[in-house]
């Protein structure tokens, strides 16, 4: 990327600014850029702040590493006892749902740069994206079933209507993994590349966008969105209220338990 300045966050997220643009990259390559609450919360800062910025119209978020997000915070969920996983399932699933809320009502144009694997709280974060960029040879996959939880950040209400019911449900109860491909088929991102293209074509979205008609971004979003962010609002709650029940029964205490190689 074309940098004029970069800003340092080195517990979970490096902020890059040029003309025009702000790129949020996740730069916890170590832990999968897993969605823990740090993540969150300076990723809706650094979008609050781009958003205060009149001079920025695009805003993309993108990882590094093999991961764009491999979801919720697994391990430390897994590094409480099952009475707390509750509470602690209901402050994060709360913080995503800030961020999710921030994205649908933003003014930017969000572009999602999917550079690796997207699991979980990363597919719903690609959903509440408003155009997104996939890696050809990247993995799109649901998740929440393998580990006995429910999904979070949107997904349960903005998959059926990007892909329909039935895909949908083999998406989150049938495991299927799709490829970058596989996700332009399915109307989950707009257009996949190969690896070697895709920073250069991010820029080059980036770039298009900028130059576009900006000012009528957040009119037109707030056109398409209409009539449906307050029951997306209504619907995130009862999705955060539905995972934190689930992390306390034996069957996801177990199946997190395994995934983090406590059991």
């Amino acid at each position: 990327m074309r940098q004029e300045d970069t800003v340092e966050h080195p517990d979970a997220v490096r902020v890059e600014h040029r003309a025009g643009v702000v790129r949020i990259v996740w730069d916890r390559a170590a832990t999968g850029n897993a969605v823990d609450l740090d993540l969150a919360r300076e990723t809706l800062s650094a979008l609050r702040r781009a958003e205060a910025d009149p001079t920025v119209h695009v805003l993309t978020l993108t990882g590094s590493g093999r991961f764009f997000s491999a979801g919720g915070d697994v391990k430390g969920m897994a590094g409480r006892p099952a009475t707390e996983r509750p509470e602690f399932l209901r402050e994060l699933a709360s913080a995503a749902r800030d961020l999710a809320l921030a994205m649908v009502r933003s003014r930017l144009l969000i572009i999602a740069g999917v550079n690796g694997t997207a699991a979980g709280a990363g597919l719903g974060l690609i959903l509440n994206s408003d155009w997104a960029l996939i890696r050809e040879d990247a993995t799109v996959l649901a998740a929440y079933a393998a580990i006995g939880l429910t999904p979070d950040t949107g997904v349960s209400y903005l998959l059926p209507r990007a892909v329909g019911h039935q895909r949908s449900v083999e998406l989150t109860l049938g495991g299927r993994r799709l490829t970058g491909t596989e996700a332009v088929e399915w109307g989950i991102a707009v257009e996949s590349v190969s690896a070697e293209e895709f920073a250069e074509r991010l820029t080059e979205v980036e770039d298009r966008f900028v130059a576009g008609t900006a000012g009528s971004y957040g009119s037109t979003k707030r056109l398409l969105r209409r009539g449906v962010v307050a029951e997306y609002e209504t619907h995130l709650a009862e999705e955060i209220s539905v995972i934190a029940e689930r992390s306390g029964t034996p069957e996801s205490v177990a199946l997190v338990d395994g995934f983090a190689g406590r059991g």
